[in-house]
């Protein structure tokens, strides 16, 4: 069974969010250095993404970055 786009977009968009819930336990100056970086990741993701599933990806990394602050 082939796997489309859309599955693979929404498997990519389910581990990027995996890494931002491992990157909200790690210690404070390593968070400090590889947010920055998984924030330009998540660009570069949401660009690759329809309206919904942009609309979602929105939804959860905002989730994740307010336990960041």
């Amino acid at each position: 069974m082939p796997t489309d786009l859309q599955t693979l977009q929404g498997e990519i968009v389910a581990l990027r969010c995996s890494l931002a819930a491992l990157l909200s336990s790690l210690p404070q100056d390593i968070q400090q250095q590889t947010w920055p970086t998984f924030e330009r990741l998540t660009e570069l993701m949401r660009d690759q993404l329809p309206p919904a599933g942009a609309a979602a990806f929105d939804r959860a990394v905002t989730s994740l970055t307010a336990f960041r602050e």
